[in-house]
């Protein structure tokens, strides 16, 4: 597995983040990770029912995109997709962040997102967009708030309810 050992923490909120997940480990999927890909796949099934990615897709953000893992003894916890943007190679879109149900209040998504951004970085990418739905709050807040996102594609004086998503950026 690829492991992730260095976890830059900027700020307060970013060491927090890294106290809190001590015993969770964080991985950058390869292709010859099976058994990891084979928990991705029962994830997105579990969390998406007939909707998640398959592991032919799966496959595909690991061969061609960057695929992160947070791992606890062996067991997925959650994962994060990544696809790098051809017109801008120093971009990465967000495609999609999973965690598993019971897990969402140990402030995974945050960690293992601080963990995926610091691989990312470390390998020449220096910004990450993500879209949201507007009434999506939760993950709003905590891109905006805890990760240090900016809406792009809102005026000062446009209303978020009046799009039909709002693109988010990071620069890392």
């Amino acid at each position: 597995w690829g492991r992730l050992y260095n976890i830059h923490t900027e700020n307060e909120n970013e060491e927090y983040l890294r106290r809190m997940a001590m015993a969770v480990e964080y991985f950058h999927i390869r292709e010859s990770d099976y058994d990891l890909m084979d928990q991705l796949v029962e994830l997105e099934t579990q969390i998406h029912q007939k909707g998640g990615l398959s592991v032919f897709e799966i496959h595909s953000f690991i061969r061609y995109g960057r695929v992160y893992a947070a791992v606890e003894y062996d067991e997925v916890l959650g994962c994060v997709y990544f696809m790098r943007d051809f017109d801008n190679p120093g971009k990465a879109f967000l495609y999609g962040i999973l965690i598993k149900p019971g897990e969402t209040s140990k402030r995974l998504a945050e960690t293992l997102l601080l963990s995926a951004f610091s691989d990312l970085k470390d390998s020449g990418i220096r910004m990450v967009e993500v879209t949201v739905h507007p009434s999506n709050h939760k993950a709003i807040r905590i891109y905006r708030d805890m990760l240090d996102f900016h809406i792009i594609n809102l005026g000062d004086d446009e209303d978020p309810a009046d799009e039909d998503f709002l693109e988010l950026r990071k620069t890392l």
